[in-house]
């Protein structure tokens, strides 16, 4: 199955809930794609935050780095970000069809 996750709510408990079904689905072999909003982007830039520590990890799961928002902001958020997590983040396509997703998740 393949799914589009987005999280745009800045709690972290929501983010965490949206991250961890998206990690959970990558490890039975479904193919998952996170798209970060705005407004999660102060829990990526705390180190201690779970979310933080969660995209760190995207490509353990084989999962694609996880779309940001073409924005002022995005730039802004991947330039004070370490290189590691910078590394599993890229600016969302120009293009998105949502017929390329069975399913599109909004947490």
């Amino acid at each position: 199955m393949r799914l589009l996750i987005q999280l745009h709510t800045p709690t972290e408990a929501v983010s965490y809930e949206g991250c961890a079904l998206a990690l959970t689905l990558a490890t039975f072999g479904h193919e998952v794609q996170l798209f970060l909003d705005a407004p999660v982007f102060g829990l990526l830039m705390q180190s201690d935050s779970r979310l933080h520590g969660m995209i760190q990890s995207l490509e353990l799961y084989d999962m694609p780095a996880a779309w940001l928002p073409d924005d002022v902001f995005s730039g802004w958020v991947t330039g004070m970000l370490p290189t590691d997590l910078a590394s599993q983040l890229t600016l969302v396509p120009e293009v998105i069809n949502s017929q390329d997703f069975e399913q599109i998740l909004t947490f």
